[in-house]
């Protein structure tokens, strides 16, 4: 409707007097600068905004944050947890993230720590409270100061209050002086709270009654004096000793076993009278002392004497008349006593290997050896010196009765030194084995013109002068098994080589020298034999192992007799001698091509070692018996070279070993020869060795 139109008036056609006509009145537009700027600052439109800003923040907390729940013990422990976190029911409710926590709680010590919350799922932790330390009030009856122990071990405590015991159960021990030790299990409940110990102690001590004869004495025990006889003492329960003193008597001591609350009455302890004292003293000093034949000790000398009546005393030292005296000292007297020994005189004559050789007795010189010395019949040492020699050094006790002499043959150094060298001794495989010294110079080999000579026996010019052991025997089959345990000589057409007594055969070279440094290895001794993976490979000159001889020493000891070299064993002639040795005699004609028709050995192959006699030496079996591998190479001179060979040990080269002296197999003229040469690597049934070792 505008302003032109007319208001339709509602009823019947006629107008009712008591309305007033409505007048047209002029209409104004509202000015509206923006609707949409007018909302935004109003107050309801913030609010509204604000809301629904907040409800989206809480709906994406929601939806983000995950639960953290604490189990605690104790439960009713309170839980602080940094940062953003809302507490909902029995945990928190946290955006994920690193936070840190506290738990704490009456009675128990605050525990913190840190939590990593994923957005992975809820987080749950468990932490348990430590119990604060509880403390403990000990009440003792009888009300005495206690020491209180936890477990063995002493806590602090005042008054019978003991601060700061760990919570759990506990083994609390009471200790003070004259009562039981009282023991009991306590269940310490911590928490700060104190708990309270009722201790009934049970006295430690028993009565027990002293008396002595005669009464009075005074009674000590542990250095404590509980009064005088006859006397009641509180002795402390265990083993105690109650000394009784009286003036001029013997003191007592009595050992007395005390149970707490068993009282006792001790025998009565009669108390001798006291020992005398008797100071003692001699010229010269030093002298034994016996009284009533028991040994007291030297001079000076103290002694405690019993006054029941005389004692006899006996003085003596080496070299002096001995005295006795009877001596009575009264009760608590003391004495003094003097005693004079008379020197006792021997007569001694020194005399001496080279002569004038200057004699010093107990370590001053006396004089020169061809006198005769008067001494104390008493101990002395003895030592006679001489320029050029080594001392000799004797004792000697004189006697009054007759007349000694000492004899002192003087040795130069190097005989004192060989001396002290045995002159035989065993490998640690049984065999005995001798100490040979030579000094000698001669021709190995043997002349152009001998019969039977072979080449290979060209005359060498030697010096030997190295002390070595040689085995007198060569080594056996019970020997070498205890290198090898399962080896086996075997035997020939039945005849065996196999017995323990025999010497051992089928061994190679190496064999034996491997044998050799297992010696060496059993005594502590630097090995001679150089070996790699198994095999020979050289030697070491300077080492005092054991060895093979070497062939100039096989010689020497074989050969060498006074200056000239004999030819066979037995001497420089045939026919052979009976008991020569181990050939091959009509015993082995079935196993051997040639044998010696007049001689007779016993033994078809192989003989006991040392079944026949040994040479000048005291060596076995040199020739015979079986051939022995030798240490050298073998190899053969050009002729007699003008050049000596000092202690040769055989060319560096070579393919094979020297073999020395014949065997069992062996007849002939060229093998019965002494200097005879054979060579070899490989076993054989006649062959052996004997062992030998360097003198460093």
């Amino acid at each position: 409707m505008t302003a032109k139109e007319a208001v339709p008036v509602r009823g019947d056609d006629h107008a009712d007097d008591d309305f007033s006509v409505i007048q047209p009145v002029g209409f104004t537009p509202v000015q509206v600068e923006s609707g949409g700027r007018k909302l935004l600052l109003s107050p309801r439109a913030l609010t509204i905004a604000g809301c629904l800003l907040l409800g989206l923040l809480a709906l994406v907390y929601l939806l983000i944050a995950r639960s953290l729940i604490f189990e605690t013990q104790p439960a009713d422990a309170d839980v602080s947890v940094s940062g953003l976190a809302l507490p909902l029911g029995d945990g928190h409710l946290v955006l994920p993230g690193h936070y840190s926590y506290t738990v704490s709680a009456t009675g128990y010590l605050p525990k913190s720590g840190e939590v990593q919350v994923t957005s992975d799922g809820h987080s749950r932790h468990a932490v348990a409270l430590e119990k604060l330390p509880g403390h403990l009030q000990v009440v003792s009856d009888p009300p005495v100061p206690v020491r209180i122990l936890v477990n063995g071990s002493e806590v602090n405590s005042e008054n019978g209050l003991a601060k700061n015991i760990p919570a759990g159960q506990k083994r609390i021990t009471l200790l003070t002086e004259r009562y039981l030790p009282y023991t009991r299990e306590i269940d310490i409940e911590g928490l700060d709270n104190t708990q309270r110990l009722q201790a009934a102690l049970r006295p430690a001590w028993a009565n027990v009654r002293i008396s002595s004869n005669p009464p009075g004495a005074t009674v000590t025990v542990e250095g404590k004096v509980l009064g005088t006889t006859p006397l009641n003492a509180e002795l402390i329960q265990g083993d105690r000793v109650v000394s009784l003193s009286l003036p001029e008597h013997k003191t007592a001591d009595i050992p007395v076993a005390v149970t707490a609350g068993v009282d006792q009455t001790l025998a009565p302890v009669d108390l001798g009278a006291a020992d005398g004292l008797l100071r003692v003293v001699s010229t010269p000093e030093g002298a034994s002392v016996t009284v009533d034949g028991e040994f007291r000790g030297h001079t000076p000398l103290e002694l405690a004497l019993s006054s029941d009546g005389p004692h006899q005393l006996r003085f003596f030292k080496d070299g002096y008349t001995s005295v006795e005296r009877s001596i009575d000292v009264g009760a608590g007297i003391e004495r003094d006593l003097n005693i004079t020994l008379d020197a006792v005189y021997g007569r001694v004559r020194i005399t001496s290997s080279p002569e004038n050789a200057q004699v010093y007795i107990d370590g001053r010189l006396a004089g020169t050896t061809g006198e005769t010395f008067n001494l104390p019949a008493r101990s002395h040492s003895i030592l006679v010196r001489k320029n050029g020699f080594e001392d000799y050094e004797t004792s000697v006790v004189p006697s009054a009765k007759l007349e000694q002499s000492i004899r002192a043959v003087l040795l130069t150094a190097e005989q004192a030194r060989w001396s002290k060298v045995p002159a035989e001794i065993s490998h640690p495989a049984g065999g005995t084995m001798k100490l040979m010294r030579p000094n000698a110079q001669f021709t190995m080999g043997s002349s152009r013109r001998e019969q039977g000579r072979r080449a290979n026996e060209v005359l060498r010019k030697i010096s030997l002068t190295r002390p070595f052991y040689l085995g007198t025997t060569e080594v056996t089959n019970r020997e070498f098994r205890r290198y090898q345990r399962m080896h086996s000589s075997s035997h020939v057409n039945g005849v065996s080589l196999d017995n323990d007594s025999l010497p051992v055969v089928n061994i190679s070279w190496a064999d034996a020298a491997m044998f050799c440094n297992w010696l060496s290895e059993r005594d502590g001794l630097k090995p001679v034999y150089l070996t790699e993976r198994g095999r020979v490979t050289g030697f070491d000159g300077s080492a005092n192992g054991y060895r093979l001889p070497t062939e100039a020493e096989w010689a020497w000891v074989a050969r060498y007799e006074r200056g000239s070299m004999r030819k066979f064993p037995w001497g420089n002639d045939l026919p052979v001698r009976a008991n020569s040795g181990n050939f091959a005699d009509n015993h082995a004609a079935q196993l051997v091509p040639a044998v010696l028709r007049t001689y007779s050995d016993r033994y078809a192959a192989t003989a006991p070692v040392a079944s026949y006699s040994a040479n000048d030496l005291g060596v076995y079996d040199l020739g015979g018996n079986v051939s022995e591998w030798i240490h050298d190479l073998y190899t053969i001179g050009t002729g007699l070279s003008m050049r000596r060979e000092e202690n040769p040990v055989g060319p560096q080269d070579g393919d094979y070993h020297v073999i020395r002296g014949s065997s069992w197999r062996h007849a002939g003229l060229t093998e019965l020869r002494l200097s005879y040469r054979d060579y070899g690597a490989e076993p054989r049934n006649d062959v052996g060795f004997r062992v030998a070792r360097w003198v460093n």
